[in-house]
């Protein structure tokens, strides 16, 4: 394997991640475009999240994965796609036991992403810290609420306590501690936060134990 390059099971199956540098000189594992949930396509368009699949051989870990479908005011054009849930892990190293931050993005409930171009691990990581980003639903894809079978409502949220649900299960992999996890985020991913600290979905569980929240 290269030396640039970073191996780990997850439940689904095996990860390969690539070793990068900060701005401030340290290394770091990344692991992109992880898949959190089976594309909510078809079928599973206005539907609840539903676990990812295993897969078979390694899966490359190098790059994100799709952003969420939106509207780039930029280029004046819809971008992203409806299979949109992954998430990245930033890690100093796979050995070590540390504490986990999960970041959730904001946007207005309509656009954005935990992509690295705006939410990179650099300053996280080097404080000993796993950092995770997430993908979730945004727009009528994740908000829509027909009140009856079809579009139940809140996909977007129930997308964040299915990438938490990940994160227990697996972030140990990473060097990461299941039971010291903060959840934090900015605007309406600040208002996710505190939506989490009130829904039976998430309270009462160990997803997460501290909060932090930017509006």
């Amino acid at each position: 394997m290269d030396n640039n390059r970073v191996d780990v099971y997850v439940r689904e199956g095996r990860l390969i991640g690539i070793v990068e540098e900060t701005v401030y000189g340290d290394r770091y594992v990344a692991f992109r475009g992880i898949p959190y949930a089976k594309p909510p396509v078809g079928e599973l368009r206005f539907k609840d999240p539903v676990p990812s699949e295993p897969w078979l051989g390694g899966k490359d870990a190098s790059k994100h994965g799709n952003m969420s479908v939106q509207f780039d005011i930029m280029i004046k054009k819809m971008v992203g796609d409806e299979d949109c849930l992954y998430l990245n892990v930033y890690t100093p190293d796979i050995i070590k036991k540390r504490a986990v931050m999960v970041w959730i993005h904001g946007g207005g409930f309509s656009v954005g992403s935990g992509d690295a171009a705006i939410y990179g691990p650099d300053f996280i990581v080097r404080k000993d810290v796993v950092l995770v980003t997430l993908n979730y639903r945004l727009g009528a894809l994740g908000f829509l609420n027909l009140n009856d079978k079809v579009a139940t409502g809140n996909q977007g949220l129930k997308d964040v306590v299915m990438a938490l649900r990940w994160v227990q299960r697996n972030i140990s992999q990473f060097g990461g501690d299941p039971k010291n996890v903060t959840i934090f985020g900015e605007s309406a991913g600040g208002a996710i936060v505190h939506y989490l600290t009130l829904s039976p979905l998430a309270t009462g569980t160990e997803y997460f134990l501290y909060i932090c929240t930017m509006i």
